[in-house]
């Protein structure tokens, strides 16, 4: 199965859990970036604005094509109780070029975490093999269990409701 691992991350823990999630299906990576400035305390507050308003997002120039992907595990973090943006933008404008699709975000809470999941689900219809959400306090220490299990459901490709970290 040949896959691609597509996120967002404005402080890095999204890339950590991307990042092993890549690892454990020896999958692409494709980092997304866009023309707006999220750091700091004004870029916090853009962000959440802009996801409640599900403002889309200008994305810089892609690395690799979905279409080119048996599987397409896409994540981010949760911005004000959705999937962020820059995640958010990249699905819906690829959903008819995904073949399979797995679905992981990361938030304060894995509850919230969850509802940012549910909001990709719900913007682009797809139905996934396997979901995961991860509260913030479980994504610096210890996730390879989870990422493990995710990771089982992708490779079994059967479609799921979700594991809550």
């Amino acid at each position: 199965m040949k896959a691609l691992v597509v996120y967002y991350s404005r402080t890095g823990t999204t890339k950590k859990v991307a990042t092993e999630i890549a690892a454990a299906l020896d999958a692409d990576v494709e980092e997304l970036r866009e023309k707006a400035d999220r750091s700091g305390k004004v870029g916090y507050m853009m962000a959440g604005r802009d996801a409640m308003r599900k403002t889309p997002a200008e994305l810089l120039p892609l690395q690799h094509d979905p279409s080119d992907y048996d599987l397409v595990a896409i994540g981010g973090p949760c911005w004000a109780f959705t999937m962020c943006t820059p995640s958010r933008t990249y699905t819906v404008e690829h959903k008819d070029a995904l073949k399979k699709t797995a679905f992981f975000a990361t938030a304060a809470s894995a509850n919230f975490a969850q509802k940012a999941v549910d909001a990709l689900i719900e913007a682009t219809s797809l139905t996934q093999v396997a979901t995961l959400a991860l509260s913030e306090k479980d994504a610096p220490g210890d996730i390879s269990t989870a990422i493990a299990e995710f990771v089982s459901m992708i490779r079994s490709g059967q479609e799921t409701e979700g594991r809550h970290g």
